[in-house]
C-alpha cells in the first residue's frame, strides 16, 4: 500500500506548486482512492487567484472533482463499494440530503482532487458507469451535476427552448443533455469560431452577444415573443436582468454563474417582470446525493458519450499549464488533468 503521494497545492497569490507528502490518515469508514483525472473549473482558478466571495483553506489542494479507482476502504464499511471500483464522489462532501448546515467542498475548505491518491468518506462516493473513459467520467459530479440540475433533466424538456449562456463546461454539458433530451438550444458566445462548434453539438440557434448588445431581443425574436421555457443563466449580476427578459411566462432561470459582480439593470424592473411572467429564479449548488444517482442512472440507460465536451487534456505533471489554460477564457468545454 503507498503511503505517500505527489499533489497539486495553492502556493503564493495566483500560484501553485507539486508537493511529495504522506497520504492523510484513513478512519474506519473512509475509502482510499487512486485518482485517475480531474476536470477543472472556473471555481478552481478564481480560488488560486483569490477571485471567489468565499476564500478556502491556505495552501490546499486544488480541484473539485474528479474520477478514480478504490484502492482501499475501511473495516466499517459495509455498503457494495469494493476495491477496483471506479467512483466518483459529491463535491461537497456532507451534501447528502440537502438539509445539512455544514460543509466540506473539495478543493474549497478542504483538500481538493489534484492528487495521486485521495481520501474520502465513503458516504459520498458514487459508482460510475462502465462505458465512460476516465476523462469523461471526471466531469460527472461537479459541471454534469450542476447541468443536470439547471435543466431538471426530465421528458418534459422534450421540444422545450433553452437559452444557454457561455460555453465553458457547464454549458457545454448542458447543451449536450438538453439536445438528448429533445429540447431547442439557444447559446451565447463573443467567439463566431466557437458559436460554430455548438452548432456541431446540436444547437438550434445561437447569437453573439458582442455583435447583439440586447441579446434578450433577439432571443425573443427567435421564439416569435414568447421567450424561453428556461435559461442556463452563467453570467451573474450583468446578466440576470436580461436573463429574465428573455424568459417566457411560468418558465425558470437557472442562476449557475457568478462571472460578474458589478449590476446591470433595475431592480424594480426586476420584480416587475417576475411578476407579470409568473417566473422563477432557481439558484443552482451542483445537487445532492440523489441528483448525483439519478444523473449516473440517466448515463447508463443512454450511454451518452461526454468526449465532445472535452476541449483539452492535459497530464498532471502539466497541471499548472491547464490551469493557466482554463483561465485565458479560450477553452471550449472541459479542460481535463489526466493521471
Amino acid at each position: 500500500m503507498v503511503e505517500t503521494r505527489k499533489a497539486l497545492r495553492r502556493a503564493a497569490f495566483g500560484h501553485v506548486e507539486f508537493c511529495e507528502e504522506a497520504l492523510p490518515p484513513r478512519g474506519p469508514t473512509d475509502v482510499l482512492i487512486r485518482v485517475r483525472a480531474v476536470s477543472l473549473n472556473w471555481k478552481d482558478v478564481a480560488l488560486v487567484d483569490g477571485r471567489l466571495p468565499w476564500p478556502g483553506i491556505t495552501g490546499g489542494i486544488v480541484g473539485t472533482e474528479f474520477a478514480g479507482e478504490v484502492e482501499w476502504i475501511g473495516e466499517k464499511i459495509r455498503s457494495l463499494n469494493v476495491v477496483g471500483d471506479r467512483v466518483v464522489s459529491l463535491i461537497n462532501l456532507e451534501d447528502i440530503t440537502g438539509r445539512e448546515t455544514t460543509w466540506r467542498a473539495l478543493g474549497h475548505n478542504v483538500d481538493g482532487t489534484l492528487a495521486e491518491h485521495i481520501v474520502l468518506p465513503e458516504v459520498a462516493i458514487v459508482n460510475i458507469p462502465d462505458y465512460l473513459a476516465w476523462t469523461e467520467a471526471s466531469m460527472i459530479s461537479c459541471a454534469g451535476l450542476t447541468a443536470w440540475s439547471a435543466l431538471k433533466m426530465t421528458s418534459r424538456l422534450y421540444g422545450k427552448t433553452v437559452l444557454i449562456e457561455g460555453t465553458g463546461g457547464v454549458s457545454i454539458l448542458a447543451l449536450t443533455l438538453a439536445a438528448k433530451a429533445g429540447a431547442k438550444v439557444i447559446v451565447t458566445s463573443s467567439s463566431d469560431e466557437k458559436l460554430q462548434r455548438v452548432k456541431g453539438l446540436g444547437a438550434w440557434h445561437t447569437i453573439n452577444y458582442k455583435r447583439y448588445p440586447d441579446w434578450e431581443s433577439e432571443v425573443l425574436k427567435l421564439t416569435d415573443g414568447r421567450g424561453v421555457d428556461l435559461v442556463v443563466e452563467q453570467g451573474g449580476a450583468a446578466t440576470l436582468l436580461k436573463s429574465v427578459a428573455a424568459v417566457g411566462k411560468g418558465g425558470q432561470v437557472s442562476q449557475v454563474g457568478l462571472l460578474t459582480t458589478e449590476s446591470q439593470g433595475d431592480l424594480g424592473e426586476l420584480v416587475n417582470m417576475l411578476i407579470m411572467k409568473a417566473c422563477s429564479i432557481v439558484g443552482i449548488r451542483v445537487g445532492i446525493k440523489s441528483d448525483l444517482e439519478e444523473f449516473v442512472e440517466f448515463l447508463n440507460a443512454t450511454e451518452l458519450t461526454l468526449t465532445p465536451c472535452i476541449d483539452r487534456i492535459f497530464q498532471f505533471d502539466q497541471a499548472a499549464e491547464a490551469l493557466d489554460y482554463l483561465r485565458s477564457g479560450k477553452a471550449f468545454g472541459k479542460v481535463v488533468v489526466e493521471f
